[in-house]
C-alpha cells in the first residue's frame, strides 16, 4: 500500500496550524529543517520566525541526532511521543509530541503537536514516591532474617522468614540452593543481578521485591533485602538480611493502581477543575490545579470567594452558589475574568450534593477555560463569513453577478449599502528587500494574509475581502465631504493595523474616490487598482499611501500599459537605452530620468552627485543613442511619459 499522507489546505493551515493555542512546527522530512512554525511556538521557544527557519529540528531536540533521523523516516503513521526540548533561554523542557506526514508545496514534510508536559510530569514522579511511601506505610512489619555463610554454604533462616513461605521452624534446613529452588522463575535474573552487584562492591547492600514460592504451591510477594559482608581481602563470606512479606502491599498495590488507572481516564475524559464549596462561598476540597493561570488549588482550600476574586465577580459567584443550594438545580454560567492584563473565558457549573460540611450544605462547582474553545468559534465564523464576502465581491469585480433583488439582499446581509457612498482600499505587501529568483518581491503568503484580514476585521468596521495577492477593504462614509482627508486617515489606521502583525513586509495602499450606486464597488475598486499600480513603481523602501486624486498622469497611465501600443510607444522612445544599459551594464536611464524631472542640469548633477561637465557630456551620449535633442519641450515629455510606462511595465509584469 503506498503510504497515505494529509492533503495540504491553506483553510486547514489557518484554521488549525496559524490560530492553534497548541505550538506546532513543520519540518522538512528529509533534512529536519524547519519550514514553518506557529505564533505559539515562536512564543514558546523564544525565537523569531526568521531565526526558527535557520534552524532544524536537531537544534530544539537534545536527543540523539541519528535516533531523530531514523524516527523521522519511520514516521508512516501519526505518532506520540516524549522528548526533551530546548528552548532558546538554553532552559530545557519535557514536551509530548503528536507528529503526523503532510504533503506541503509537493513535498513530504511532517507536521508536530508539541505540548510541554514538564509540570504534568513533575506531578507523576511525585505520584510514584506517594505511591512508594504509601507501600512502605502498608508493609507488614514483620520481617524474617536470614543469615548465609559462603565458605561452608550453611544458611540461617529464623521462625519468621519460615513462617512466610508456610513451614515450620524445624523445616527448611538446606543452604542457598533451597532459597534459591523457590524463586519464581520469571524473577531469577532480577535477583541474581541485584546480588552479584552487591558481591562485586557496585552496591553497599541490595534490595529487591520478588516471588518465592510458597508451601501450598502459589507464590508471595516478598521484599528481600541484605548485605554481603567481605573479609580483609575482599572476598565476599557472608550475607546477610531481611525478607518481609509484601504480598497484601502487591495487592493494595495493584488495587490503587486499578483505581489510579480510572482516576486518570476519567481526568483525561473531564481536564476541568472541580472543587466542593459551602453554602458560604468557602473551597472544602480543590481537586487538581484550576489552570494555570489561576490559583493553585493548595492554596483555594480554606479560602473564600472574596478572599480570592473581586468583590463584584465574588458576589455574583457566591449569589449563583446559594442559588443552586435554594433550588437544588444544576446551573452554568460564563465569566470574564482578568490574571493580570490577560483576559480569559471561564465557564462553571454547579451541582448540588446531599451532604454536609460543619452543617453547611455543599455544591460541587466545576469549571472550564473556554477561552480557545471561543477563539475556534470566532475564526471559524470569520473564516465562513470572509469567504462568504470574497467570493460575493469578486464574483461583482468579474462580472459574475449581476444587478438584481438578490444581489441587493447578499449585499445587506454582508453590511453592504450601494445607496450610502463607499471608496476602497486596496492593499499589497511587499516583502523588504528580498528578492525571488524572478528578482521580484516575494508575495504574501496564504497564512499571511490570513492573518492581516483577521486583524483589519477585528479592529475596524469596514468590509474585508481576500482579493487573490491583495486585500480589499471597502469603507462607507456617510457624505462625500474630505473624502481625502478621510480616506488617508483611514489608510493610515489600515497601516498600523497591519505593523502591528510585524511581517517585515513593505506596505503599499491605493485608495479610490467616493463612488455611489450598483456600480460603486466596481468602479471604486478599479481606481484603486489603477492607483495601486502607479504607486508601485514609484514606492520606496517604506512603502506608501497613494490616492486616487494624487496620480496625476499615471491615471492615464495605468490605463494603457498593458496595451501593444504603449509597448511600441516605450521601445521606440527609450527602447535603445535599455538595450545600451543592458549590454554595457551601466545607468544611463537613471541619469536620464533625473535630467527630465529637474529644470536644469546643474540641479540634476547635483542630485546624481556628479560634476556638472560630466553630466553635460553625458546628456550628449544620451541624444546620440536616442536619436534627439533633450532641449525639446515635447521630446522630453514625451520621454518621461515613456519613462513612467516602463516602470509599470516592470512593476506589473503581468497587466489585469
Amino acid at each position: 500500500m503506498p503510504e497515505r499522507m494529509e492533503p495540504y489546505s491553506m483553510e486547514k493551515y489557518q484554521e488549525i496550524f496559524f490560530f492553534s493555542p497548541t505550538a506546532m512546527i513543520i519540518i522538512d522530512i528529509d533534512t529536519g529543517d524547519i519550514a514553518e512554525v506557529n505564533q505559539t511556538a515562536i512564543d514558546y521557544f523564544g525565537y523569531s520566525t526568521n531565526e526558527f527557519l535557520r534552524l532544524k529540528i536537531f537544534n530544539l531536540d537534545i536527543g540523539e541526532p541519528s535516533l531523530i533521523s531514523e524516527w523521522m523516516k519511520d514516521i508512516s503513521r501519526p505518532k506520540n511521543l516524549i522528548s526533551k526540548h530546548r528552548l532558546k533561554s538554553s532552559e530545557i523542557r519535557d514536551v509530548e509530541i503528536s507528529s503526523r506526514i503532510i504533503n506541503l508545496e509537493g513535498k513530504k514534510h511532517i507536521i508536530l503537536s508539541i505540548v510541554d508536559v514538564t509540570e504534568r510530569l513533575q506531578v507523576q514522579k511525585e505520584l510514584r514516591e506517594n505511591r512508594d511511601r504509601l507501600e512502605l506505610v502498608l508493609s507488614s512489619t514483620k520481617s524474617g532474617i536470614w543469615d548465609y555463610n559462603m565458605i561452608n554454604d550453611s544458611a540461617y533462616m529464623d521462625k519468621q522468614w519460615k513462617g512466610i513461605l508456610g513451614y515450620e521452624e524445624h523445616e527448611l534446613t538446606g543452604g542457598a540452593k533451597e532459597w534459591q529452588s523457590r524463586w519464581h522463575p520469571e524473577d531469577n535474573e532480577k535477583i541474581a543481578l541485584a546480588i552479584q552487584q552487591s558481591r562485586d562492591g557496585k552496591t553497599d547492600h541490595y534490595e529487591v521485591e520478588h516471588r518465592m514460592r510458597h508451601k501450598d504451591g502459589s507464590y508471595r510477594w516478598v521484599n528481600a533485602t541484605g548485605k554481603i559482608i567481605h573479609n580483609e581481602k575482599g572476598q565476599p563470606v557472608r550475607a546477610v538480611g531481611a525478607m518481609t512479606d509484601i504480598t497484601k502491599v502487591k495487592e493494595t498495590e495493584s488495587q490503587i493502581l486499578e483505581s489510579e488507572n480510572k482516576l486518570r481516564d476519567f481526568a483525561q475524559a473531564v481536564p476541568d477543575a472541580s472543587a466542593i464549596v459551602d453554602e458560604d462561598g468557602r473551597y472544602i476540597e480543590v481537586f487538581g490545579n484550576s489552570g494555570e493561570q489561576m490559583e493553585p488549588s493548595v492554596k483555594m482550600q480554606g479560602m473564600t470567594f472574596h478572599q480570592l476574586f473581586p468583590q463584584e465577580l465574588a458576589d455574583l459567584m457566591l449569589e449563583d452558589v446559594r442559588n443552586v443550594v435554594a433550588t437544588g438545580e444544576n446551573k452554568t454560567m460564563i465569566r470574564e475574568m482578568y490574571f493580570g492584563s490577560e483576559k480569559r473565558y471561564i465557564e462553571g457549573r454547579m451541582g448540588p450534593m446531599q451532604y454536609r460540611i460543619n452543617g453547611k450544605r455543599t455544591v460541587v462547582v466545576v469549571i472550564s477555560d473556554i477561552t480557545g474553545r471561543l477563539e475556534v468559534d470566532r475564526m471559524l465564523k470569520f473564516t465562513y463569513q470572509l469567504q462568504r464576502k470574497s467570493d460575493f465581491i469578486n464574483d461583482i469585480l468579474s462580472g459574475m453577478i449581476i444587478d438584481n433583488e438578490k444581489t441587493l439582499i447578499i449585499a445587506k446581509e454582508i453590511e453592504i449599502n450601494f445607496d450610502n457612498p463607499l471608496y476602497c482600499c486596496l492593499i499589497h505587501l511587499q516583502e523588504s528587500n528580498v528578492k525571488n529568483q524572478n528578482g521580484q518581491n516575494s508575495k504574501l503568503s496564504k497564512s499571511q494574509m490570513n492573518q492581516i484580514l483577521y486583524l483589519i476585521s477585528t479592529h475596524t468596521k469596514y468590509i474585508v475581502w481576500d482579493n487573490q495577492d491583495k486585500i480589499g477593504v471597502l469603507c462607507q462614509d456617510g457624505n462625500s465631504q474630505d473624502s481625502w482627508e478621510k480616506s488617508m486617515k483611514v489608510a493610515s489606521e489600515l497601516k498600523e493595523i497591519i505593523n502591528r502583525a510585524k511581517l517585515n513586509f513593505n506596505i503599499i495602499i491605493g485608495i479610490s474616490d467616493i463612488h455611489c450606486g450598483a456600480n460603486s464597488i466596481k468602479n471604486s475598486y478599479q481606481e484603486a487598482s489603477n492607483t495601486l499600480i502607479s504607486a508601485q513603481c514609484q514606492v520606496q523602501d517604506q512603502g506608501g499611501i497613494y490616492h486616487h486624486k494624487d496620480a496625476g498622469l499615471f491615471q492615464i497611465l495605468s490605463l494603457i500599459y498593458g496595451k501593444d501600443y504603449s509597448l511600441e510607444f516605450v521601445k521606440k522612445m527609450v527602447g535603445p537605452l535599455i538595450e545600451h544599459d543592458f549590454e554595457k551594464g551601466s545607468d544611463l536611464l537613471i541619469t536620464l530620468e533625473e535630467i527630465l524631472q529637474n529644470n536644469n542640469l546643474k540641479d540634476a548633477a547635483n542630485k546624481l552627485f556628479i560634476h556638472y561637465k560630466t553630466l553635460f557630456f553625458r546628456k550628449q551620449r544620451l541624444e546620440k543613442i536616442l536619436g534627439v535633442s533633450l532641449d525639446n519641450v515635447d521630446i522630453r515629455l514625451a520621454l518621461a511619459t515613456a519613462i513612467k510606462l516602463h516602470k509599470l511595465m516592470l512593476s506589473n509584469p503581468t497587466p489585469r
